[in-house]
């Protein structure tokens, strides 16, 4: 959710209302004086369900998608946007200890959603109200219990062809290419700090006969051609690309469509080490004041129909195995087991565990 779609910029943009049958503070049932609506499914009229999400487009899509479901259990979708998933975890993390729960439902980044589990934010998801998990590829069906993958994209390499055919330079086709000298001011990478960072340094490892548990060859090779990396960046990167200022990065295939509907000609890399899964998990937050409504929408999420509907709105991935998408979305987005085992996973759990140290070390070649 990453997540995300961010439309040319990520952007932040909740009133908390109390009306009739609702509730900030205390779990809500269906309204008092209708407990179903004409469709048979429970009444959940002038509930306010809040999802916590990335704004701009992905926060719009979110909304958009959510028409159905209020117009199906007669309840308001409320979008609070949190961009970063930093954020979003530190929101949650405060409304828990506070006994003060606002938000009902949150999408997180992997990393980050197994930080939050560890962290004890979340609800289990109750299957027997989640009944369609076993729709979901395998790698999505979270072991833990708690949220799972809800849709998925993938970072790799990107360029703009344009601006490379004018300097006479062949492209990239590797992730050790983009610390190659003839692209010095070139290229654009994430930042340690963002989600793909630790990815692209664990590749550089393994290129360099290490891994992410032995990665100083890596680092070595950053603090040698740090001069070459003409931005660094954090979350968006699509300004810098826009105006010329860079021509490579390791950025989400969700992007390519935005990029290249801007004019430039931006084309993908299957990079010859692979490319790397961005996941994005739905979850119920811990102590949610509306939490059965609450998995209904974790429910709905996970729908085929629903999927399908997200991936037009905002080009990610779907996890339902039975969810479709069009052809021209298949030429760009990855999609279906045979490109997802072409993708790389990785363990989170052993991801945050190591990020603040390699996040130090790279904050010291930077600097």
């Amino acid at each position: 959710m990453k997540k995300k779609f961010l439309a040319l910029s990520l952007v932040a943009v909740m009133t908390a209302g109390v009306l009739a049958g609702c509730s900030s503070k205390t779990e809500t049932t269906p309204a008092e004086d209708t407990k179903e609506t004409t469709d048979g499914e429970a009444d959940y009229s002038g509930v306010e369900l809040t999802v916590c999400t990335w704004g701009g487009s992905t926060g719009a899509a979110t909304k958009e998608l959510a028409a159905d479901f209020e117009a199906k259990y007669g309840c308001t979708v409320v979008i609070d946007e949190v961009n970063a998933n930093s954020d979003r975890i530190a929101k949650l993390q405060s409304q828990i200890e506070s006994g003060n729960v606002e938000d009902d439902v949150v999408y997180l980044s992997g990393a980050f959603a197994k930080q939050g589990e560890g962290l004890d934010l979340f609800e289990k998801i109750d299957t027997s109200v989640v009944d369609n998990m076993d729709q979901l590829y395998d790698f999505a069906q979270n072991e833990t219990g708690y949220g799972p993958m809800v849709c998925v994209g993938r970072f790799g390499i990107m360029y703009n062809a344009d601006m490379l055919k004018e300097k006479g330079l062949e492209p990239p086709t590797s992730y050790m290419d983009l610390f190659d000298d003839k692209y010095a001011g070139l290229v654009s990478l994430p930042a340690m700090t963002a989600t793909a960072g630790p990815y692209v340094l664990g590749a550089i490892a393994e290129d360099l006969g290490g891994s992410l548990e032995d990665y100083q060859a890596a680092l070595d090779l950053y603090k040698e051609k740090a001069g070459n990396i003409g931005l660094w960046y954090t979350s968006d990167i699509v300004p810098a690309l826009t105006s010329n200022q860079v021509a490579i990065t390791v950025y989400m295939d969700l992007m390519l469509p935005v990029l290249q509907s801007s004019g430039l000609n931006m084309t993908w890399v299957d990079a010859e080490e692979g490319n790397f899964i961005d996941d994005v998990f739905i979850n119920v937050v811990k102590d949610a004041p509306n939490k059965e409504l609450a998995q209904l929408f974790v429910k709905y999420a996970l729908e085929k129909e629903t999927q399908e509907k997200f991936v037009e709105l905002n080009n990610e991935a779907p996890t339902n195995k039975t969810a479709e998408m069009s052809e021209e979305k298949d030429a760009i987005l990855v999609y279906g087991q045979d490109e997802f085992d072409k993708c790389k996973f990785f363990d989170y759990d052993f991801l945050n565990g190591i990020k603040p140290t390699l996040i130090e070390e790279w904050q010291k070649i930077v600097a």
